[in-house]
């Protein structure tokens, strides 16, 4: 059941005012939603370079967590097709894509 929430993603330039309310739009973020209590989330391009490691440690059985679309080394995420893969302790894994739009 693990998801990405939007997907797509209608992404806005990275230099739009940070008062994202007044717009309506609300935060640059996409969620991870159903995860386990422990995960490891990675991000990848569709050629297979890592952008971003998240660590998911709850205490909810059906938590979420939130990505603010910046890679590991700070940058603002191109527009593409990415993937992720999800790794639980003693559950399994789960892979799946999602897309970021102009």
């Amino acid at each position: 059941q693990i998801a990405v929430v939007p997907n797509p993603y209608v992404s806005t330039v990275s230099w739009e005012p940070t008062n994202y309310y007044k717009a309506g739009r609300g935060e640059r973020r996409i969620y991870f939603i159903h995860l386990p209590q422990k995960c490891t989330i990675r991000i990848y391009t569709i050629n297979g370079y890592l952008v971003d490691t998240i660590e998911h440690d709850s205490p909810m059985e059906d938590g979420s967590e939130s990505w603010d679309l910046v890679s590991k080394d700070g940058m603002n995420i191109a527009y593409g097709v990415y993937f992720y893969h999800v790794d639980a302790p003693e559950i399994g894994e789960k892979m799946g894509k999602f897309a970021v739009i102009k």
